[in-house]
């Protein structure tokens, strides 16, 4: 998938603006709410890490940790090494998610942030084991995602904005997801478990780590 690289260039620098022009900080909330699992991790893998926030108060929190970063924006991480310390042990990997040799029993932890949204459950059933299995015995999953309400306002609330933001994500990348994939029943499907979850500005956003 050599299409999918770099397809975030042009909306890397003003991307942050349109999170907080439309979400506020809420997206930074519910990404921050995953660091507390990740206290006693050595060894970290982010995929889809974006502009680097999130890895950035990651290794402020923890500065003894070491990080993989699995991006496929030039763009993306060139703004992610700028807010980085430079003693930070933060390896960048240019690379689609979806084509990457993932190791075997590597990391601590593998964290997603709003990236599993992108893609469609046939993709995931596939991409969904290979990313457990960089995982070490006890390691866990920790995820930040959209979800849809269950009823009522809530639910046609979420659908209303899932709705406009696949549609601009479809409109300026070549994104692949229509819809939130059901990411949840794939995870649990390959043995995963849920530890700990949140939600967050309404029940639009939830986190989870898994294990």
């Amino acid at each position: 998938m050599s299409d999918a690289l770099n397809q975030f260039d042009p909306l890397a620098r003003p991307y942050r603006w349109l999170e907080y022009l439309v979400f506020q900080k809420s997206l930074e909330q519910c990404r921050f709410a995953l660091l507390p699992a990740l206290v006693d991790c050595r060894r970290v893998l982010t995929i889809g890490e974006g502009d680097g926030r999130f890895v950035t108060e990651l290794v402020r929190r923890y500065p003894e940790i070491e990080v993989d970063c699995l991006e496929g924006s030039q763009a993306m991480i060139a703004l992610a090494r700028a807010r980085l310390p430079e003693q930070a042990a933060v390896t960048f990997h240019h690379a689609d998610a979806v084509c990457w040799d993932y190791p075997v029993a590597e990391y601590d932890a593998v964290v997603t942030c709003f990236f599993l949204d992108c893609f469609c459950e046939t993709t995931l059933a596939d991409l969904v084991p290979r990313v457990q299995r960089a995982l070490r015995p006890a390691g866990c999953w920790a995820v930040a995602e959209f979800c849809e309400g269950r009823s009522g306002w809530r639910r046609w609330r979420s659908q209303f904005w899932l709705g406009i933001m696949y549609a601009f994500f479809r409109r300026h990348t070549s994104l692949e997801a229509k819809r939130l994939p059901n990411w949840k029943r794939l995870l649990t499907k390959t043995g995963g478990r849920v530890q700990e979850e949140g939600t967050i500005h309404g029940g639009l956003l939830e986190w989870s780590t898994w294990c």
